[in-house]
């Protein structure tokens, strides 16, 4: 385990560090804990699709508008954002606000890419930045690998920017041909970054497939986000590993980065809503944006205050900025 003591720097970031505004507000926005896809490593998939994300957006943008917000970024997340039956709804409704308020809004979309190519061009119609996920072994599980294709050869025809192209190095059979298949995708210039993430598999009954692994990562991973904790640097796959713990530290996640799921709750980081759903923590929302008459005073106190990580691991959240014990400056 990785114990941040002092300093945390975030070297290179390439989930928020392509924005030349300054951004107000990030917010990790969750259509559904739902997805076509059952990956071994991945917890939200067999949930639901939340009802509410007209109604969630509405209530962000009341608090937006109180504060005085330029600039707020909505990254899509799951589950399986494209597969809500209100993705299209919901990512026109945020351009209205955005017209009505001016209040810029950048969206983000995070996709498996398994749906319909006429699904697919109304989406990044309305974004900003699509970022892509790849898995070989789910794709052909739910025979959604040509779609995959589909849809990527789609966006090069058009010569789409595609903002990240992660590919996950899994428990894959067929070496050769998973390989074959990154590296066709890998050529396309238009991807502007690429990560090979293979800390999220379990390997103990494969550690040939490992080992393989590692050396298709070192040989073509292309970019790599990096960290400077107390003065050693890490990568995304060292911290997954590895495990981060920051209990004790302050933080950003939960003042000027919240998640939300569109049901209203709002959580301080993705490892605090994850515990909420899975029940293996006793936690609670920070607060519920529909049901909750005072949410904008919460998320207001909140937006002034550095959040003490109560937590032992991070989940992910690196690229939220963290505050050392001893350095909370």
């Amino acid at each position: 385990m990785i114990n941040l003591k002092n300093d945390y720097k975030i070297i290179s970031n390439a989930q928020t560090g392509i924005f030349k505004e300054a951004i107000d507000y990030h917010v990790t926005f969750r259509l559904n804990d739902k997805c076509n896809m059952s990956c071994e490593y991945c917890r939200w998939y067999d949930g639901e699709n939340y009802r509410n994300p007209l109604e969630t957006v509405d209530a962000l943008f009341n608090f937006f508008i109180k504060q005085n917000f330029k600039t707020v970024l909505f990254y899509f997340h799951g589950g399986e954002p494209g597969i809500h039956p209100q993705v299209i709804e919901t990512l026109e409704h945020l351009r209205k606000w955005e017209q009505e308020t001016k209040i810029k809004v950048i969206i983000e979309f995070q996709t498996n890419l398994s749906y319909g190519t006429k699904k697919l061009s109304k989406i990044i119609k309305l974004i900003d930045n699509l970022s892509i996920s790849y898995h070989y072994i789910d794709l052909y599980k739910i025979n959604a690998h040509l779609q995959f294709v589909k849809n990527f050869c789609f966006l090069k025809l058009k010569k789409y920017k595609i903002r990240r192209f992660d590919v996950m190095l899994e428990n894959v059979q067929d070496l050769d041909d998973f390989y074959k298949k990154v590296l066709w995708f890998l050529k396309y210039k238009g991807i502007q970054d690429s990560e090979m993430i293979h800390s999220f598999c379990h390997y103990d009954k494969n550690p040939d497939t490992k080992t393989k692994h590692l050396e298709f990562y070192n040989k073509y991973n292309k970019t790599e986000q990096k960290f400077l904790i107390d003065n050693i640097e890490y990568n995304t796959n060292d911290l997954f590993a590895q495990g981060l713990n920051c209990e004790g530290c302050l933080c950003d996640a939960g003042s000027k980065d919240i998640v939300i799921n569109c049901d209203g709750n709002v959580f301080t980081c993705g490892i605090e809503m994850t515990y909420y759903r899975m029940q293996c923590v006793p936690v609670k929302p920070i607060v519920n944006v529909l049901t909750d008459k005072n949410y904008l005073t919460i998320l207001n106190i909140k937006l002034k205050t550095k959040t003490k990580c109560k937590y032992n691991y991070c989940g992910g959240d690196f690229y939220i900025q963290k505050y050392g014990v001893n350095n909370d400056k």
